[in-house]
């Protein structure tokens, strides 16, 4: 769609005129600050326009308002609207009242190019707003596919510290596995989407023999919210069907039947080949045979394995005199003709289901138990030492959920009561950070260049940029997509109101609060919105996840996040106190770096500096005057030089959109690893004396990045009252007790944020003096205190009530009830807590 004409009316104009085609005052405001003045105007005149062409002798003609006004609100579909307008054989006019409607309803997708007739009708037609919105956030991503999917294509990085501990491991757990040991041989692959999961598969294939099966649904292909969805790759592997099979009352001899026939189709093909063939090239004879797994030349939409299933269809349907040993004979058949891989007991073969969630379901009346449960039961039949594994790869934890309830399997139909191991859950993808390329930036532009950036963390970031840049895109309209990939990742499915998960989903990149022994919530993290693993127990009764330094996540929540989406995250945050599942003595430090990175996020839509928004540097001075809402005249920082404190001013660059959690005392060098990154700092303060430090660089007189102009600013927060003179030692910080050694007598800058102060601004109590060893005064150090949340003048009200909520939480169960009796109740099971 072409961009409209710069609007000729006055916004009373406009007004008068939405009011005229029905509009109330809310929906006015609305649509004004939804769709700007102009599109308001055009829309008016294209309304207009469109009544004026409408039949004017239909039956219907004195409803045509009333016939839109139902189709605005989703009350009709569209060919009702035609209908009653009478124009279901104008393809003219038909067209016109489709754009006409999307305007209304959804300005801000209007001028999307990625948008098409197909997607606005969707949207249009969709039960609610919440739904209508995520049909378009999931079209314009799947506008991108074509180059997200051919990220599955490229080389594959650093192979020997990702593939080759994969491959040890397996290797590991086939040599381990006995039944008197373990449940089956099998173990869990898990990761959040993007973290690599089925190109590691396909990169395995290289080295051993990998039948890989995706049982992804059969409808979700361009149709979901997950980025598998998106890409249309893996595609549903026509066995899947089979493996899924519905309700059936020979379910267990069927199983059997089935991973008999996939290993004697294994046997067949390898013994067909030439044995004096390499290694690499039988392998890779066998990945072109199955063709998901093939790096090869066939389009990835055809890799859907016709041939391989239908010979394992045939198999299946071969007589044998003896079918109660047909399994052990199709995997003695498959470990002889595998020997060329591996000698011994390691992995030879390696079934890989993809999208194992489709396992768990239970598939009907005849049956009692899932079919994870009966994969499970089937391979444990498979005797040792002939160098068959199986993975289960998905992101989310239903497989492991029932790993944790098979421990004690009582199911009577197999006579198993038993406690035996489970092969521990591989997750450890060392995807992350692939493409960081090994030199540094050496200059300004190449710091804030957007293809560095976006190649830290996920791989399929910087991958996407290189891609769409070969096809000649606009780098900016590219990064914007990619911002949307990244928040549609985080958020995960869309809700009619933001989760305690998606909350923690957006905080997570950004503030990176701590979440202890919250199983589900950091499952459902890892499973749904792309955190990492940072460990899950071999039973999976253990979870922790973390979203680590990304500069990718951290800009597309700045990108998405407004005040009232900040005030419903940082609620959250509170709730998760109240349960006393964390150490709650950080509420402060949590509301602390939420401030910081909220002025950061108002201190970048300023900032006139070069680079991508919601990552771009910004002047340190722009950052203060935000923070403490004063212009730079008026800044008192204390006692610092006055050349020092111009020199901090004029030269000082800051350049972050996220913390990253640290428990050392950063060095220079280390700070400027930080300044690449883009990321700030929280830090232990026992061991760093600073609650957070980020990284000021005193950009001079050159662009090329110099240790020597590394500077910082630290910051302390409290969570209570106190008196000054009491903790002075506390606020005066100097660069002679400081961790942080500086080169050249660079100054630098101490924030005192105490959030819980009754006095409420920084006038009315002396700016600290910060003395060094003499105990004379540091002239390098410049100053600000914060005392209260009221300090900060440019903070909402809705906000500040949140924040004070969240600092001022206890951890109890007294705080969650809401009611006299269980209040009483909890008093009465706690008699010591008073």
């Amino acid at each position: 769609m072409e961009t409209p004409p710069q609007p000729t009316h006055s916004v009373a104009e406009l007004r008068s005129r939405l009011k005229q085609a029905g509009f109330g005052e809310d929906q006015i405001d609305l649509f004004l600050e939804e769709a700007g003045e102009t599109l308001v105007a055009e829309y008016i005149e294209d309304f207009k326009s469109f009544f004026d062409a409408l039949p004017k002798d239909s039956p219907n003609a004195t409803q045509h308002e009333s016939c839109w006004d139902a189709f605005i609100v989703r009350s009709a579909d569209f060919e009702w609207l035609t209908t009653m307008l009478y124009i279901r054989d104008d393809s003219n006019l038909k067209r016109r009242a489709l754009k006409l409607a999307f305007l209304r309803n959804h300005p801000q997708f209007y001028v999307k190019p990625e948008i098409n007739s197909k997607m606005m009708l969707r949207a249009l037609e969709a039960k609610t707003d919440q739904e209508a919105r995520t049909i378009l956030e999931i079209g314009l991503l799947q506008a991108s596919g074509s180059i997200l999917s051919k990220g599955y294509d490229s080389p594959f990085l650093r192979s020997d510290i990702i593939v080759q501990p994969i491959l040890k491991t397996l290797n590991d757990y086939t040599k381990k596995w006995k039944p008197s040991d373990y449940d089956a041989p099998y173990a869990t692959l898990m990761g959040p989407s993007m973290s690599g999961k089925t190109r590691l598969v396909m990169e395995m294939s290289q080295h051993i023999c990998v039948v890989h099966v995706c049982l992804r649904a059969p409808d979700s292909d361009g149709g979901g919210s997950r980025l598998q969805d998106f890409t249309g790759y893996p595609p549903r592997s026509a066995l899947a069907e089979h493996i899924l099979m519905e309700d059936r009352k020979d379910i267990n001899a069927y199983y059997k039947s089935l991973i008999a026939s996939i290993l004697q189709v294994v046997a067949n093909f390898f013994n067909q080949q030439d044995p004096g063939m390499k290694k690499k090239d039988r392998l890779k004879a066998w990945n072109d045979y199955t063709e998901v797994a093939s790096l090869g030349t066939l389009a990835r939409s055809d890799r859907t394995q016709k041939k391989f299933t239908g010979d394992v269809l045939e198999e299946m349907e071969k007589p044998r005199l003896r079918n109660y040993n047909r399994l052990n004979e199709a995997v003695i058949a498959m470990s002889n003709s595998t020997q060329f891989i591996n000698t011994g007991s390691s992995t030879r073969v390696l079934l890989a289901f993809d999208e194992a969630r489709a396992l768990v379901r239970i598939p009907g009346p005849y049956n009692e138990i899932s079919l994870f449960d009966t994969f499970r039961h089937t391979i444990r039949n498979i005797a040792p030492d002939k160098g068959f594994f199986a993975v289960l790869v998905d992101t989310i934890f239903p497989v492991a959920d029932l790993s944790i309830a098979s421990q004690w399997d009582p199911c009577p139909r197999y006579d198993l009561v038993r406690q035996e191991e489970h092969f521990a859950p591989i997750y450890e993808i060392a995807s992350f950070d692939a493409m960081v390329p090994t030199e540094p930036p050496r200059s300004w532009e190449q710091l804030v260049s957007l293809e560095r950036l976006l190649n830290y963390g996920f791989p399929i970031f910087g991958a996407y940029f290189r891609d769409a840049l070969a096809e000649q895109q606009d780098p900016y309209q590219v990064y914007e997509a990619i911002l949307r990939l990244a928040h549609s990742k985080l958020r995960g499915a869309a809700r009619h109101s933001l989760t305690k998960a998606q909350a923690f989903a957006f905080l997570g990149p950004t503030i990176q609060p701590r979440i202890k022994g919250a199983f589900h919530l950091n499952a459902e993290l890892i499973g749904a919105h792309a955190a990492l693993c940072d460990h899950i127990s071999p039973g999976c009764d253990m979870v922790f996840s973390n979203y680590p330094s990304q500069f990718t996540f951290a800009a597309a929540v700045v990108y998405s996040m407004s005040k009232e989406k900040w005030i419903q995250c940082i609620k959250a945050l509170t709730k998760h106190g109240q349960h006393g599942l964390d150490d709650w003595a950080g509420a402060g430090y949590l509301a602390s770096r939420i401030i910081l990175l909220h002025a950061m996020q108002v201190s970048m839509n300023r900032s006139m500096e070069e680079g991508a928004q919601y990552g771009r540097p910004v002047r340190l001075v722009n950052f203060l005057e935000v923070l403490t809402g004063k212009e730079a005249k008026h800044l008192d920082l204390g006692s610092i030089d006055p050349d020092q404190k111009e020199d901090l001013l004029k030269h000082g660059m800051i350049f972050w959109n996220h913390f990253s959690r640290i428990t050392y005392s950063p060095r220079p060098d280390e700070l400027l690893q930080f300044m690449y990154r883009g990321t700030a700092a929280q830090c232990d303060p026992i061991k760093c004396g600073l609650d957070q430090i980020f990284t000021i660089y005193l950009k001079r007189d050159s662009d090329d990045l110099d240790e020597k102009n590394i500077s910082y600013c630290g910051i302390q927060a409290k969570n209570r009252e106190f008196d000054l003179e009491l903790v002075d030692d506390d606020y005066v910080k100097t660069n002679t007790y400081s961790p942080v050694k500086l080169q050249n007598n660079n100054p630098y800058l101490i924030l005192h944020m105490n959030l819980n102060n009754t006095k409420d601004g920084r006038d009315d109590r002396p700016t600290p003096t910060p003395k060094n060893d003499d105990s004379s005064p540091d002239k390098r150090q410049a100053t600000l205190v914060f005392d209260g949340l009221h300090s900060y003048d440019w903070l909402n009200q809705p906000l500040i009530d949140a924040l004070e909520e969240l600092i001022n939480v206890e951890p109890g169960f007294e705080q969650l009830q809401s009611d006299e009796i269980g209040k009483h109740y909890t008093k009465l099971i706690n008699p010591c807590q008073g």
